[in-house]
């Protein structure tokens, strides 16, 4: 019977003609890196942190946050488990994200006619930083709170249009509703993520060049997808069973306090080159520009690199490129350690350093390159 019905379903719905053309059929160079499974390593790991969303959001209650954390780790039936699991899956999304950045940085996919997927790709970090700042204020901790209190209270001074959009986003200065709109739109650009993808995953297929020695991705490619699955969830396991809380504040698995305000809030790793960067300013507008800035540097890198489309970066470039790797990690930890002069100092450093890359740095150098 299923093999009558099939030709009429296929002629009516051509889902398999589809999935031929579009997935198992689709042409692709010989000797891809493994570097390139990673898009399908963050779509994967996107659509389970949205199931796994799902259901602690069964669970949570924004009126009583922490209280309400607290009950799905300890009381409901392998709650720890996933929660553990939102948590890391956050952790190696992160990581898989700021390896397609480095990527990227290295091969130059951002010289045309890649610029509208490089702009594609710096929406879809930023999507996901807010994504991972808005869970980082539900669980409601001791770090988290002061975090979400200080963003709405800033937000609500502001005048302008920075302002008008602080009071839409939070509601004015924190309240007991604060959090509900938190989760609603946390939920809401989750799936945001999605449809990010989705176009840039379009716009890097119209861009691509027909490979000269074209294999199909299934059988030659699937298994590479499936190698690097098992390294990615073999990782993924070990951070969950023995460090599930890696990269974050221990003060944030205490409960918040009105009254006692931590000596640094600092946020998850993943959002700490951000926040370091946003702290170049000096006033909470400054802040703001200051962010804008870093990113704005980022989608003027097609026009800052002066060399030829195509061209292999050179040995200067890439050496720059790991420099300011190493950059981004320092003032990391900066970030997270105890305030004081040196880390002042140090911080402005790496800043510094971040913009002279992409401004002076990066036109100097591939200026002089082979044309």
């Amino acid at each position: 019977m299923a093999e009558q019905t099939k030709p009429w379903v296929e002629k009516r719905l051509p889902v398999s003609a589809a999935l031929q053309t579009h997935v198992a059929g689709l042409l692709k160079p010989r000797d891809l890196p493994y570097s390139a499974t990673l898009g399908v390593l963050i779509t994967g790991a996107v659509a389970f942190l949205v199931a796994s969303g799902l259901v602690l959001s069964v669970y949570y209650d924004p009126a009583h946050a922490f209280d309400s954390v607290q009950f799905i780790t300890r009381e409901v039936n392998y709650g720890w488990l996933i929660k553990g699991f939102h948590a890391t899956g956050t952790t190696m999304l992160f990581a898989t994200v700021y390896l397609v950045f480095f990527r990227a940085l290295l091969s130059r996919e951002y010289k045309a006619p890649g610029e509208i997927v490089w702009f594609l790709k710096i929406l879809m970090l930023l999507t996901l930083l807010l994504v991972g700042w808005l869970g980082y204020t539900l669980a409601d901790g001791a770090d988290s709170y002061w975090s979400l209190n200080d963003a709405a209270l800033t937000a609500s001074r502001l005048d302008g249009l920075p302002g008008a959009v602080g009071i839409w986003f939070f509601g004015g200065p924190e309240t007991a509703g604060t959090l509900a709109r938190m989760a609603v739109l946390h939920a809401a650009l989750a799936f945001a993520v999605f449809l990010v993808l989705a176009i840039h995953y379009a716009a890097k297929r119209a861009i691509a060049l027909a490979p000269a020695r074209p294999v199909a991705l299934h059988p030659y490619y699937t298994s590479q997808y499936f190698v690097s699955f098992c390294v990615f969830a073999l990782i993924f396991a070990i951070l969950v069973f023995f460090a599930p809380h890696l990269g974050q504040n221990p003060l944030n698995l205490a409960a918040p306090s009105g009254l006692v305000v931590p000596d640094a809030v600092s946020p998850p790793w993943y959002l700490l080159p951000e926040a370091g960067l946003a702290n170049a300013g000096g006033g909470p507008l400054a802040h703001i520009i200051a962010f804008i800035a870093a990113f704005a540097v980022l989608a003027a890198l097609p026009w800052l690199d002066r060399s030829a489309p195509g061209t292999p970066p050179s040995g200067r470039a890439r050496f720059l490129t790991y420099l300011l790797a190493l950059d981004l990690i320092g003032l990391c930890l900066t970030q997270t350690a105890i305030p004081s002069a040196l880390s002042s100092i140090l911080a402005a450093i790496f800043i510094a350093w971040y913009f002279l890359h992409f401004l002076v740095l990066t036109p100097l150098v591939t200026a002089s390159e082979p044309k």
